[in-house]
């Protein structure tokens, strides 16, 4: 499809979507707490909330069936299937075991999405985790218990998050260390928000947690509200940069780590080149590097490493589009640094979303940037985070 910024001047308000990690935590506590109905479809969730839901609706019914064998469809979304492994093992392989195996249906490059940290913590609390290529599953077996759990937290912070969130299940005390660098610690911290919220509080102690045990009490009477998502919210910003759009619905206040844009735009108001850290806020590191050489003359987004085994190689595509507009661009294995734009871009410009949500707003900031037209093969992967955003693409940008 075409997307067109050709004359175009946006101006409309919009409100930022709820936030994707809040509300994956939301869901997890309110159902351990007791709470079904929260897991009912809502037509404006997005593709990833949906697979939470799902995810925990059969985690539910295999209980209650006390079925040999559960399968769980957590498309592909990330967070559902690293926060969910701990979760559903302590739920269904746990002291209360009603289950003898627990199998993941992934989609997209989810299966290839590394799991091994993971396994090496759940292993010696008797729970293997297996993938099986011929069928793009993760299976989990065994007989989860309570105790020291060691974890690398240099790969993901969800699965931490997903350890604080099982833990709690158990009927005695437990403690995770985590080794390594601890990365996207600020996703750490609204896991413990949402355990506190729910009478299931944990400490930490440096890089030791001790999660609370026997079982979630908190108060699930209310409904719940969740807050707008700063991840989703950057790329709005930076939309509003070179536009005259106004974005509401975002807490200054809030834990989310990707609020870290405001920063960001600030930095470019004051510096021609530089460097920015982008180890906790890897998801908003693509947006960076596309507004980066209309706002630089040189920048360096470093700690981007990760980026290269998300729903696509974040690195690589944004490297792509960016040539594709005659952007100059040198990378290490940790860093990706971007020279300012000198009007270089072809009159024909086609972009490839890579089946990426991230990736396909790039493409959108590009062609508003630029007041361009620009072919893009596929918008429908904007549904995995931001589906509302497609009635704009067709209202606001098509030619």
């Amino acid at each position: 499809m075409i997307i067109s910024g050709k004359g175009r001047r946006l101006d409309f308000t919009i409100d930022a979507p709820p936030s994707k990690s809040v509300y994956h935590r939301e869901l997890i506590c309110r159902f351990l707490s007791g709470d079904i109905k929260c897991l009912a479809e809502d037509q404006g969730d997005n593709n990833d909330i949906r697979a939470t839901k799902s995810c925990l609706r059969s985690l539910f019914d295999a209980r209650n069936a006390s079925s040999e064998e559960a399968v769980l469809h957590p498309g592909e979304s990330g967070s559902t299937i690293r926060f969910l492994i701990p979760v559903a093992a302590a739920y269904l392989l746990g002291e209360n075991k009603c289950s003898r195996k627990i199998i993941f249906r992934t989609e997209g490059r989810l299966f290839d999405r590394p799991f091994g940290e993971l396994a090496d913590a759940m292993a010696p609390h008797g729970i293997l985790i297996e993938k099986d290529a011929s069928t793009r599953s993760i299976e989990v077996t065994g007989t989860m218990n309570a105790g020291r759990y060691v974890i690398d937290g240099s790969v993901s912070s969800q699965y931490i998050s997903g350890l604080l969130m099982a833990l709690p299940l158990f009927s005695s005390q437990s403690t995770i260390e985590v080794t390594g660098q601890m990365k996207s610690i600020h996703y750490i911290e609204l896991t413990l928000d949402a355990l506190s919220k729910y009478d299931a509080p944990a400490s930490r102690d440096g890089n030791i947690f001790t999660p609370s045990f026997g079982g979630y009490k908190g108060d699930i009477s209310g409904d719940f509200k969740v807050e707008g998502d700063w991840s989703n919210g950057a790329f709005l910003l930076c939309l509003k940069r070179f536009s005259d759009i106004k974005v509401k619905g975002l807490d200054k206040g809030s834990r989310q780590g990707d609020k870290a844009i405001v920063d960001f735009l600030e930095f470019a108001d004051g510096n021609d080149s530089g460097s920015w850290d982008c180890t906790d806020t890897p998801d908003i590191a693509p947006y960076m590097a596309t507004v980066a050489p209309f706002l630089f003359d040189r920048i360096t987004l470093t700690g981007i490493g990760r980026l290269r085994i998300k729903e696509s190689d974040r690195v690589k595509a944004v490297r792509e589009q960016l040539a594709a507009i005659g952007v100059r661009t040198d990378e290490t294995e940790d860093s990706l640094t971007v020279f300012r734009y000198a009007d270089t871009a072809p009159e024909k410009i086609s972009l490839s979303s890579y089946n990426d949500h991230r990736m396909a707003m790039c493409a959108i900031l590009i062609a508003v940037i630029l007041q361009t037209e620009v072919e893009i093969d596929n918008v429908e992967c904007l549904n995995k985070s931001f589906p509302e955003f497609q009635a704009i693409i067709r209202r606001e940008l098509m030619p």
